[in-house]
């Protein structure tokens, strides 16, 4: 008896945490656009990137780009949806070199933009910054399905700074791994799930 009444509790624990991970989707920020370059701020080495003021209040007063067209970004995390054919993250730093960046998907690392030079400047167009030999940056797949991005400034010499990605549909077929929300409901379902006692263990429990 006591082990269907622990069993029902944790059903229901499982199911209440299951629909408090699915609403929390909606608090997210997003989603962002395809095909344009957006940019962010960050405050220094360890500091998650933030969009920029007015549309992220919590973020920095940036400068648009004098060249290629960009955006600013909301508040993070930043979502977007990648259809059957996935999608392809690019992201470089701006200006003056130093900055490298980690990439994160529901809180999973995927990698990091690749290590920066020394004096190095590309101003502020992020076509000419990925250009530029020795400015951070690094191009990232993922698979056909929901995702919430997020950044942090794993190197960043001279403080608060600037950085664009951009985010492109993709063509050829969607990685056969699941996304990492899926392993996430997973683990919690397992988590949640009891095992069956044998006759012979519940009898020398109540013994």
């Amino acid at each position: 008896m006591r082990c269907k009444v622990f069993a029902s509790f944790c059903r229901l624990a499982c199911a209440g945490a299951l629909t408090a991970l699915l609403a929390q989707g909606s608090a997210w920020a997003g989603p962002i656009a395809f095909d344009t370059y957006l940019q962010f701020s960050f405050e220094g080495a360890g500091s998650s990137a933030v969009g920029c003021a007015p549309d992220d209040p919590a973020g920095a007063f940036c400068f648009p780009s004098s060249g290629t067209p960009t955006s600013f970004l909301d508040a993070p995390a930043w979502t977007f949806v990648a259809g059957g054919g996935g999608a392809t993250l690019t992201v470089t730093d701006a200006f003056t070199s130093g900055d490298r960046f980690e990439i994160y998907d529901f809180g999973v690392l995927l990698g990091a933009t690749s290590l920066p030079g020394a004096d190095i400047d590309c101003g502020d167009d992020p076509v000419v910054c990925l250009a530029t030999a020795g400015m951070s940056n690094g191009s990232f797949g993922f698979a056909a399905g929901a995702h919430s991005l997020t950044l942090v400034a794993a190197l960043s010499p001279d403080g608060a700074g600037t950085g664009y990605l951009q985010l492109v549909a993709g063509t050829g077929q969607p990685l056969p791994e699941p996304g990492s929300i899926a392993l996430v409901l997973v683990a919690l379902a397992a988590a949640c799930t009891v095992r069956p006692q044998r006759p012979e263990q519940r009898r020398q429990r109540w013994v």
